[in-house]
């Protein structure tokens, strides 16, 4: 009887997150030409990416050659160098386009959605919600149709790449990216909670516009100012900390390295080897950097969605305003 009863404790927890989910995935295939071609720009962009690695690491072991003549392999390297860049920057503008187009399309079914579902009419509050919440809602849309693609795909390649190049190489990339991405994620909750009373204080300053009100807007306004300057610093502070963290990772593992013998570090490095590393270790670190940027979007908009796809049912700040 014990397991029957989790069970049903399971389910219901796990019901409102199904709704949502089944709410969201509705809004974002409604749109599926649009869906389909935005997602595949994504993929050969990201995918394709990592390919200048592979050319920097053949560039400088071609120098390490005797008989390597510097003038033309310059010559050659910067034609096929201008070759790959021109074409990445062809699939990055169509990227671009693409998803601008899907993105505009998604704001005017979340607006129809939020109207169809607002029950009374809310004045001000809902020029807000439509103007304001739907934008910031569309952005956690982002992290399924975009993001998750895009950071997916450019892990996996640089992956790919470093096991078909340098293989020997991948536990220390791997250690040295991974663990400051696990410490970064704490900022989400707060994020979550200042992008609540910033939605909220939204709807506050939009029903304060009358010249009988103009203290209660000031106020607002002030307020609005703080929780957004929190907000920023917050997710500013997270990315920062990723990026320092992961080279202060790279630093202790080369200290380990030559302290204690963990076998990390390949025995014989070459200085195309240690190229392909410091570039795909960019590499790495942006995906996975994007990881926590996503998780904190993800906080951020998670309010926003419940705004407007279930109006009646969302949290009001600790404050108690409300928009």
């Amino acid at each position: 009887m014990i397991w029957p009863r989790r069970w049903q404790r399971l389910r219901r927890r796990l019901k409102p997150w199904l709704v949502l989910g089944r709410e969201v995935m509705q809004v974002i295939l409604s749109q599926p030409l649009w869906l389909l071609l935005s997602i595949a720009s994504t993929i050969v962009h990201a995918a394709l990416e990592p390919s200048l690695a592979w050319m920097g690491k053949s560039f400088v072991d071609d120098l390490q050659g005797q008989d390597t003549a510097l003038q033309g392999s310059l010559l050659n390297y910067a034609l096929v160098f201008g070759g790959v860049i021109t074409g990445l920057a062809v699939i990055k503008f169509g990227n671009q386009i693409l998803n601008k187009v899907y993105e505009s399309r998604l704001i005017i079914v979340l607006q129809r959605a939020y109207l169809e579902r607002r029950g009374a009419s809310r004045g001000a509050e809902d020029v807000s919600r439509l103007l304001y919440d739907t934008e910031q809602a569309k952005r956690g849309l982002d992290i399924i149709y975009k993001d998750s693609w895009k950071i997916v795909s450019q892990t996996l390649s640089v992956v790919v790449w470093q096991l078909s190049l340098a293989p020997q190489w991948l536990p220390a990339l791997l250690l040295t990216v991974v663990p400051p991405m696990a410490l970064v994620l704490l900022f989400g909750r707060w994020i979550q909670q200042a992008s609540l009373e910033i939605l909220g204080l939204q709807g506050q300053i939009a029903g304060s516009t009358g010249r009988d009100r103009q203290l209660q807007l000031f106020r607002h306004q002030e307020s609005f100012f703080r929780y957004g300057v929190r907000l920023e610093a917050l997710k500013a502070g997270a990315e920062v900390m990723m990026d320092l963290l992961t080279w202060f990772g790279l630093l202790l593992l080369a200290i380990l390295a030559l302290v204690v013998n963990l076998n990390i570090l390949p025995q014989e490095i070459t200085a195309g080897d240690l190229a392909l590393f410091a570039v795909n270790l960019n590499l790495l670190s942006k995906p996975l950097g994007e990881i926590v940027k996503v998780y904190n979007k993800g906080r951020e908009s998670y309010p926003a969605v419940l705004r407007v796809l279930q109006p009646e049912a969302a949290p009001l700040p600790k404050g108690g305003v409300h928009g």
